[in-house]
């Protein structure tokens, strides 16, 4: 097989569905893994695979060895304070080993993968009028978030791709919302919010505002970054914008669950992160807090998205509806994992943007 296309990230939620595309479009696909046998199962002999790791520059360099498209989706999720290292490790440095490694190897284009989380309205937002202050593209902040570690991660591995863009690397940003979909494994935060509610461990909500797409919708909006992306710029991946109890409201339609009908206040939600954050600085054995200081912060804002420069210079649009998504991600979680439908609940106020 002639591989002329590099996935990073590629056994993952977004990287499977976007390796998937590209196979079924005839494209030669190499993937970065760490785990042969993990790639081996998902793709079979559809891909090359090289394995390696973002944290191994020798890996990355003979990865990037006679491609032309780089897909940059490879990135972790912690959230809690105490994960702020391998954050940074993972986040920015590896995203700084790949970018090199592309610039040796003479690529074409490089689209890295971002998070819209990181865009910021300047000054205070009406959450009453939330049309009114909808973020785009020009709404990255001059600095990074404070005591969002995960954020602060994405944030600077943009500045990383930017400063790499200023010298002349052909590299373009793609800032996705909230991913929504089969194969959501891990899961990531969107897919934790439908998992809970499928077990019933979702009794509160809080009022912030969220964007959701579909993970086949972003794999088509990323692959038209790439054909058509121009260099060192950004495009917002996103569709719909919905309150969290909108969401939960479509997911009780679609399940037949009952949504929740008490709204925490943001002043509990504070005091719930941070006795979260306290006890996953004391467990050495967290790999993510569920509920801290960085999540109880973000179900305080309102993120609502316009994408018109994506559907003006790229041509995209998302082709599916959210209630198509959520009876996408709800058949997956009801049939491909143990989902067990607890009678009780607990509490979950976790909410955040990619």
């Amino acid at each position: 097989m002639s591989s002329q296309t590099l996935i990073t990230g590629a056994t993952g939620f977004i990287g499977r569905q976007l390796t998937r595309d590209l196979v079924a479009r005839g494209c030669g696909v190499r993937i970065l893994a760490r785990s042969w046998r993990k790639a081996r199962a998902l793709f079979g002999d559809q891909v090359e695979i090289s394995v390696g790791d973002v944290g191994d520059p020798a890996s990355l360099e003979k990865a990037c060895q006679g491609i032309e498209t780089i897909y940059h989706i490879a990135g972790i999720y912690r959230f809690g304070l105490r994960h702020r290292r391998e954050l940074w490790d993972t986040n920015v440095e590896g995203t700084e080993n790949l970018l090199r490694g592309a610039s040796l190897a003479g690529v074409d284009k490089v689209v890295h993968l971002s998070s819209g989380g990181v865009l910021k309205k300047s000054g205070i937002a009406d959450p009453a009028e939330p049309t009114q202050s909808l973020l785009d593209e020009n709404d990255f902040p001059a600095k990074a978030p404070r005591f969002c570690s995960y954020k602060s991660s994405k944030w600077h591995a943009e500045q990383r791709v930017l400063a790499w863009a200023r010298r002349g690397l052909p590299v373009v940003i793609a800032s996705t919302t909230c991913p929504i979909g089969r194969g959501d494994e891990t899961p990531t935060p969107t897919g934790r919010i439908i998992r809970d509610f499928l077990q019933r461990r979702f009794p509160f909500y809080c009022r912030t505002g969220l964007n959701f797409i579909g993970v086949g919708d972003l794999s088509q909006g990323l692959q038209r970054v790439a054909e058509s992306g121009r260099n060192g710029g950004r495009y917002l991946l996103s569709d719909e914008n919905l309150w969290l109890k909108e969401f939960l409201d479509l997911l009780a339609r679609e399940t037949g669950l009952p949504a929740p009908r008490m709204c925490l206040p943001n002043a509990m939600i504070r005091l719930i992160g941070c006795g979260g954050e306290a006890l996953d600085l004391l467990n050495p054995r967290s790999t993510s807090a569920r509920v801290c200081l960085e999540t109880a912060l973000q179900a305080e804002h309102v993120q609502f998205f316009n994408n018109a420069r994506a559907r003006d210079e790229l041509g995209w649009k998302p082709a599916s509806s959210i209630q198509e998504n959520i009876a996408e991600a709800v058949a997956w979680f009801r049939n491909e994992t143990e989902v067990d439908l607890a009678p009780t609940a607990s509490s979950s106020v976790e909410s955040h943007v990619q």
